[in-house]
């Protein structure tokens, strides 16, 4: 799963999630450049997914029963931002090959890009997912199951895997603290990944739809620490085994 998944066509896919905006000879010489999955990744950290119907641990005497984790409030998984956009440029800037206008104007069209995310919770009428990375790994979570699986999930099996994610982000945070910029680059790195994979499985052809396939695959490995074999589902529910 190495180097074949870590490849996609970040200005093409921009251009086709930004609806074609501008006239075809206002965009790059070359439209068609590749970048590594891995600038998405960043510091190892890994998800601890509660186990479905799983023991509970034995409690002392007079110890307060603790909540469930996939019953915890968003908030567990919510961060203030340190300041501007991060990723945008870091992945610009690892795109070898690029002049300097262009390496700009891809950075703007990755910074559009989350706008755009932000812009549709907006319209959902839902900012308790701004700045939540239990939403942003949702995001990614459905893009990918779509290019992967064919299909979505239903509204309830989506609620239910976004209360997975918050749960995996309260107990991996117990494990391992990480700053609100950290949080902040996992948050871009979701979004960035999903609206990719998004826009690469919308534009229909075969080839975008294998490219959408294979880096689904390779970052729900390198961002969640999952496969889709350990993906699923059952009526209203999603897990992970």
């Amino acid at each position: 799963m190495k180097g074949v998944y870590r490849k996609v066509t970040v200005l093409a896919t921009v251009g086709a999630l930004l609806g074609g905006v501008g006239s075809a000879g206002a965009r790059p010489p070359s439209a068609y450049r590749e970048y590594d999955s891995a600038l998405f990744v960043s510091g190892g950290f890994k998800l601890a997914f509660p186990k479905k119907g799983g023991p509970q641990e034995p409690r002392s005497r007079g110890e307060e029963e603790a909540v469930s984790p996939v019953l915890l409030p968003l908030s567990v998984s919510s961060f203030r931002t340190v300041g501007n956009p991060i990723m945008p440029k870091r992945v610009a800037s690892g795109v070898s090959g690029l002049d300097a206008d262009t390496r700009r104007q891809l950075e703007a069209a990755l910074l559009t890009l989350l706008r755009e995310y932000e812009q549709l919770l907006d319209r959902n009428d839902d900012p308790r997912l701004k700045n939540n990375l239990a939403g942003a790994f949702n995001h990614l979570f459905l893009s990918s199951y779509k290019a992967l699986k064919g299909g979505g999930l239903t509204p309830e099996q989506q609620k239910s895997m976004l209360m997975q994610l918050n749960a995996g982000f309260a107990l991996g945070l117990k494990e391992r603290r990480l700053s609100d910029r950290e949080k902040q680059e996992l948050y871009e790195s979701a979004v960035l990944s999903g609206s990719i994979i998004l826009g690469l499985y919308n534009e229909g052809r075969d080839k975008d739809r294998k490219t959408a396939r294979e880096l689904a695959r390779a970052l729900l490995e390198q961002l969640m620490g999952i496969t889709p074999e350990r993906i699923h589902t059952d009526g209203d529910s999603v897990w992970i085994d």
